[in-house]
């Protein structure tokens, strides 16, 4: 696995999406410009004052595939159980 894709494992697998680029250097043992590259190349990455947070348009889109596939469920396995 590339270290751009597990610094992006690393980040959305943390509480609120943020982890700075301190804790990414000493974590994957590379110097923090090299955080800092990684992230402004990634379209995925925010990266603001020693920061790197996930872009929150990922999330927004998992919560209306979500919200799509119960309703799916919902119309598909639900209602004819109501209606018959």
């Amino acid at each position: 696995m590339s270290l751009q894709t597990q610094i992006l494992h690393s980040v959305l697998a943390s509480k609120n999406q943020v982890l700075t680029v301190d804790y990414l250097a000493k974590k994957y043992k590379v110097p923090a410009e090299y955080i800092v590259a990684l992230a402004e190349r990634n379209k995925d990455f925010v990266v603001t004052n020693g920061v790197v947070m996930a872009k929150r348009e990922k999330a927004l889109t998992a919560a209306f595939a979500g919200a799509g596939v119960v309703l799916l469920f919902g119309i598909v396995v639900l209602l004819p159980g109501l209606i018959g």
